[in-house]
């Protein structure tokens, strides 16, 4: 079957339902691709890591990314790319709104646990945000 070309809702639907994708990176011509957890709200991805690392200095070299994320049910697949910008941000109050909005979304790696001001900033952690530019996905079957 030749693949078919999903409408932008059917994208942020996908995006909306999964909950674990690959962050595509690039830097000084070296790309990388990382697997991560997620949260698709307000139009944006938003993930959250350590503060250091190869994908947080590959972010801040080239915020350019892609996001990818794929179902397989069966014998039939979807997947969708999102190109953007991503943002980093160890601020307190975007920390407390990214982790809020994990917690109505249950996941994040944290095992539905919700975290105090108090221990947000404790943790050695920064989010990111990214402002999606161009997204497009598809769907068949193998």
């Amino acid at each position: 079957m030749k693949p078919r070309v999903m409408s932008r809702e059917e994208c942020k639907e996908l995006l909306s339902a999964a909950r674990f994708g690959r962050l595509g990176l690039s830097a000084d011509d070296v790309p990388y691709v990382v697997p991560i957890s997620y949260i698709y709200a307000e139009e944006k991805i938003y993930l959250h890591s350590g503060r250091h690392g190869k994908k947080v200095e590959m972010a801040k070299v080239n915020p350019r990314v892609c996001f990818e994320v794929d179902v397989l049910e069966g014998r039939s697949w979807k997947s969708v790319l999102a190109l953007g910008r991503a943002s980093l941000s160890e601020d307190m109050e975007v920390k407390e709104k990214v982790f809020d909005l994990f917690m109505r979304g249950k996941m994040g790696g944290h095992g539905g646990q919700a975290f105090s001001r108090k221990d947000l900033e404790k943790m050695p952690l920064c989010v990111w945000e990214i402002e999606i530019e161009e997204i497009s996905g598809r769907e068949g079957m193998w």
